[in-house]
């Protein structure tokens, strides 16, 4: 039985329950996505994927909480997840938030003007991931035989080839930073929130 908070598990059942959202084009990324955690566990027992997009502040660092929780969830172990951008900026405060929402539990952990620090748990008796904005060349990354997956349209034509990726997966999700300073905003990353964990629930159980 998995040990995460409640709130992210009903939030995850009703994902799962999603996949008819996917269209079938996308189904095929998916798959190739699965088949290369597969290969990756079958040859060492354990995956680990890097997430890239410009500014590792967004959708990075969403489907860096969202790929751990998806396998917790699913049963899955073995997994390291992180996140990397072709730029260094920060985790946003909308996707703090929106992940707060969602269930996460977030304490930012080291003031900083420009790139804060937060820790953040989403299951019991675990030790907090370390989000900040970073390039996904970081010493904090994985240095070879991980699978880069590109969630940006911009980072995936910046890094056509990204050094030490045993396979590099194309899976850009639309920016809800353009809703930044609107009404909609929250609305709009927790809509970002439950795409990308729809999706990483279907690969993961697919692997």
């Amino acid at each position: 039985m998995n040990s995460l908070f409640d709130p992210i598990k009903v939030f995850l059942k009703k994902r799962e329950n999603e996949s008819s959202f996917i269209s079938e084009e996308r189904k095929e990324i998916l798959l190739q996505f699965a088949n290369e955690i597969r290969k990756l566990k079958l040859d060492q027992n354990y995956f680990e994927m890097i997430f890239v997009c410009t500014h590792n502040s967004r959708r990075s660092q969403v489907a860096q909480m969202f790929a751990f929780v998806c396998a917790e969830y699913l049963g899955l172990s073995g997994i390291g997840s992180y996140s990397g951008g072709t730029e260094v900026t920060s985790f946003h405060p909308n996707s703090v938030q929106a992940l707060v929402k969602i269930g996460f539990k977030i304490e930012k952990e080291e003031e900083a003007e420009n790139n804060p620090r937060y820790r953040v748990s989403y299951k019991e008796n675990f030790l907090p991931i370390a989000a900040y904005s970073k390039l996904y060349s970081d010493s904090a990354n994985p240095r070879g035989k991980f699978i880069a997956v590109m969630v940006c349209s911009s980072a995936d034509e910046a890094c056509p080839f990204v050094p030490g990726a045993g396979a590099r997966i194309s899976l850009p999700y639309s920016d809800p930073k353009e809703f930044d300073d609107t009404p909609q905003v929250i609305e709009k990353y927790l809509e970002t929130c439950e795409t990308i964990a729809r999706e990483l629930l279907f690969v993961m159980d697919h692997v």
